[in-house]
């Protein structure tokens, strides 16, 4: 969770020290073990230190080797170190940083040395034999890299504050962001991703750009293979691949100089990281408990604690409870916005702060969660629809039977629900839809966009390019599941990234693994939903490693009550200061009245939960618009 800042003026202009300082410092709070500055004539680079693995104990950034030419900055953690040792001749000691590791793959492999990486990464290189500057960042994105570019200069961060200290660089709206964020749109087809900073960019995950004095070249060094298959003679073949791969990713993320804490949700995921960490720290003779952190509820009604303590009862864990019923969802917003940047859209952040805040307190720098477990693994959604299309209909009854009682759901209401309505065409359940007054596109949530500002934007085109109900329905598991994989998690992880990063936090992510990921993607569909289950093949692989009951749980604790009763609850003053005035920075893009009626459906109890959460949308909207 360190940060790196850099400046490349292009045309000749020799870096001010005092700039490159500034960028560097507005990042101070990332990094409290260290703070230095590389620069020579038109190149500089900055870097901020948050000790967290033994390596990083020696290292010293940014580093300039100067028999090779090269200078790195970097944010990373590498976790085939000993693979590379090999390949690179460099001794796998403690001594030896992990961003040395990267220079010399660079050295070795230039701009495909990202390909030959694996871990959790953002980098700045400059070769100075050839001129030139190389930026990467890491397979899934859990690393942030922001940037700025034009002919006279590249500009980049870790964070985008550190961006506007340089002259030049614009600090203006992108309207299309808004409305991308106002839509619930977390994906969108881009060469670049957007922020909501016109002309400041997100490097893409598994990106690189290569920046010369007259031409910038971004290349995508992976992707998943959409046609991959990985087939197996058995069931406990995949199981066990599963297990050996799931067990490596959580050890790799274990490695750390300070205690390490875990996020305990009670669900499938985050139990079962705790829990592998367990069974890895037992093997090598390490009996001390570790910590979980978890937040609680005495009042709402989305408390965790009975799978909390199934986990907690079977030794060796010592649980951290933060009890959040009373809990401000707006607690300290605009300091949440500062570190935030963006208006995203973390409804739970105040929760998810507390617990970091905790997790300070008791020393914790490297915490593991679960989150990504649902992407990676797979709920094997579509899969009844490729039993029906495959005509497999004694597996498609048995396996609807199956998951309607581990589910408690009514047989009949789900077949036609996931199997029989799924299969109309939308020709014919387009006016179905509308009889019944459902929305069939989700054209609805262009009422919340001002309707100037819709037309100018193209709303409709983006809902329907991107909305969740395509226009061809049917779809395999196996798409649906690419899908999941490859767009939808990299605003999450920033989001994580920025909340944690202002408790000198790192959060790991093992279900982010690169190997694990590109394996539960290959493996049969049936693999992955099987009698009833979903997620059937992680189940399996915790045999043993898991308690029972969060084993084989079926359901999933829904959070919304926290949100329904706290942001009016605690909230009101704010949402009447955001909603009721004459507002200049939300009006041209909210359609005001059409808020003011929700709110006055939550104030009478009859809002649903979606429309509630367009009040929070709409009101960090406004705040960040200041």
């Amino acid at each position: 969770m360190s940060a790196i800042t850099g400046i490349f003026y292009r045309d000749g202009r020799k870096v001010d020290r005092k700039l490159i300082q500034q960028m560097n410092d507005r990042l101070s709070h990332r990094g409290p073990d260290g703070s230095a500055l590389w620069y020579d004539g038109s190149i500089a680079f900055g870097h901020q230190m948050l000790q967290t693995t033994p390596e990083s104990l020696h290292e010293k950034l940014p580093y300039h080797e100067h028999i090779s030419g090269l200078v790195i900055t970097a944010d990373a953690r590498i976790d085939n170190r000993s693979e590379l040792s090999i390949e690179l001749d460099i001794k796998d000691e403690k001594d030896v940083s992990d961003s040395y590791f990267i220079l010399k793959a660079y050295e070795k492999w230039g701009e495909q040395c990202p390909e030959y990486l694996l871990g959790d990464f953002a980098f700045a290189i400059w070769d100075e034999n050839n001129e030139r500057l190389f930026c990467a960042r890491d397979h899934m994105g859990v690393k942030p890299l922001y940037y700025y570019s034009n002919d006279d200069m590249f500009v980049f961060g870790t964070e985008i504050k550190a961006l506007f200290c340089v002259p030049g660089v614009p600090r203006e709206v992108n309207e299309t962001r808004i409305a991308l964020y106002l839509l619930q749109i977390r994906y969108f087809k881009a060469p670049y991703r957007f922020t909501f900073y016109e002309n400041i960019f997100s490097l893409p995950p598994a990106n690189s750009l290569t920046i010369n004095r007259k031409k910038t070249k971004t290349k995508k060094y992976w992707e998943l293979n959409e046609k991959s298959e990985i087939i197996m003679d058995s069931e406990e073949e995949y199981v066990n691949k599963f297990r050996e791969l799931f067990r490596e990713a959580v050890q790799c993320r274990l490695r750390s100089a300070y205690p390490v804490g875990f996020q305990l949700s009670g669900g499938l995921d985050s139990s079962s990281v705790i829990c592998m960490a367990k069974e890895i720290f037992k093997e090598k003779g390490d009996t001390s408990d570790i910590n979980s952190f978890s937040y609680v509820f005495d009042e709402i009604p989305c408390d965790e604690r009975y799978y909390i303590q199934k986990v907690v009862d079977t030794g060796g864990i010592n649980p951290n409870f933060v009890l959040s019923d009373e809990i401000h969802p707006m607690e300290n917003i605009e300091k949440v916005l500062w570190y935030q940047e963006q208006p995203e859209s973390d409804i739970y952040i105040a929760i998810v702060r507390n617990l970091y805040k905790k997790m300070q307190e008791k020393n914790i720098r490297i915490v593991l969660g679960g989150y990504g477990g649902d992407q990676v693994v797979s709920h094997g959604k579509k899969y009844f629809r490729d039993l029906t299309v495959q005509l497999k209909l004694k597996k498609l009854i048995s396996e609807l039977y199956s998951y309607s009682k581990n589910k408690n759901l009514n047989f009949y209401k789900l077949f036609i629900n996931t199997v029989l309505f799924p299969l109309i065409p939308a020709y014919i359940k387009k006016p179905i839809y509308s009889y019944f007054n459902i929305s069939y596109d989700n054209s609805s949530e262009i009422s919340i966009l001002n309707r100037e500002f819709a037309k100018r934007m193209k709303a409709d085109k983006y809902l329907e390019e991107l909305s969740l109900r395509p226009k061809i329905e049917y779809n395999t598991a196996k798409q649906a599941h690419y899908k999941i994989i490859t767009k939808y998690n990299v605003l999450g992880l920033e989001n994580i990234n920025s909340s944690s990063s202002a408790f000198c936090i790192e959060h790991r992510h093992p279900f982010f693994d690169k190997r694990l990921l590109e394996f539960c993607y290959a493996i049969p569909t049936e693999i992955k939903f099987r009698s009833g289950w979903n997620r059937y093949i992680l189940r399996k692989s915790m045999e043993n490693i898991l308690p029972k009951e969060n084993q084989w749980r079926a359901d999933k604790m829904n959070f919304t009550p926290y949100y329904e009763r706290n942001l009016l609850l605690f909230e009101k003053d704010r949402l009447d200061e955001f909603i009721y005035p004459k507002n200049k920075n939300i009006e041209k893009y909210v359609e005001i009245n059409m808020i003011k009626k929700v709110y006055e459906k939550y104030e009478d109890g009859t809002a649903d939960s979606s429309s509630i959460f367009w009040l929070w949308l709409v009101s960090i909207l406004s705040l960040w618009a200041k």
